[in-house]
């Protein structure tokens, strides 16, 4: 700590562990020492160390969270919405490793929306999976999938904690080829906020998808929340090459 100078020992703090996140030192998922620690460390009050935390998260190296601690953030993650790849390849391509927590998976019969969206009768077998998925350590994407029971039978008592869509190819051979989504903005309700990690009303994206494999013969339908502050979403498109 410099004693002699202009900068507040805040901003000096923020600049340390800055440093310390650019260096590789401290990795996307990593946990910050308690507030306590770093006081004890730096010799100030916690209302320093808060600062500090907070010009951190200002600027997007960290993530906050009640009750969690602060977290080296994985700043946005850019989401290919022409190309079909599930959430473990587009971490795999920030440099990230991913990983889902889940919070359901079992047989239900397929409501209305979910039989139309599969070409099913409702009430139809389904299996539905609700994971959440993190980068590093931080939640990033509460997803719901259905997929028709007939298709991947015993899906559920399977180890879903990897790729969905890797599972579906390779013990299955059903591997989605193509994707229909569409996006909507939503706002974060009880149960999604407090899976994400963020207030009750934040902004989310909700993607609904329906994957085909290459029978065309859809082979999920799910309705996955991103955080909208940690998703960027990418569109390419082009146009048709005229008939001479």
């Amino acid at each position: 700590m410099r004693r002699r100078t202009e900068v507040p020992k805040w901003a000096q703090i923020e600049d340390a562990l800055a440093a310390r996140i650019g260096s590789g030192e401290l990795r996307v998922g990593d946990r910050l020492p308690a507030e306590r620690e770093l006081c004890d460390h730096w010799g100030v009050s916690r209302g320093t160390i808060r600062q500090a935390l907070e010009g951190l998260a200002t600027r997007g190296l960290v993530e906050r969270g009640v009750g969690r601690g602060t977290f080296v953030a994985a700043g946005k993650v850019e989401v290919r919405l022409h190309d079909v790849a599930g959430f473990t390849e587009q971490m795999a391509r920030a440099g990230v490793q991913a990983s889902a927590r889940v919070l359901r998976a079992g047989n239900a019969p397929a409501p209305a929306a979910v039989a139309t969206a599969l070409g099913l009768e409702e009430g139809a077998p389904v299996v539905r999976i609700e994971r959440l998925r993190l980068a590093g350590r931080l939640p990033l994407t509460l997803e719901d999938s259905w997929i028709p029971s007939a298709r991947f039978p015993g899906i559920e008592g399977l180890d879903l904690r990897g790729s969905l869509y890797a599972l579906m190819r390779d013990l299955y051979g059903h591997a989605p080829v193509r994707v229909l989504e569409a996006l909507e903005p939503v706002v974060a309700q009880a149960h999604s906020a407090e899976v994400l990690g963020v207030a009750r009303g934040c902004a989310l994206m909700l993607v609904e998808r329906t994957a085909f494999d290459a029978d065309e013969v859809a082979v999920e339908y799910a309705r996955d929340l991103h955080r909208g502050d940690r998703a960027r979403f990418l569109v390419e498109a082009a146009a048709p090459v005229p008939v001479s």
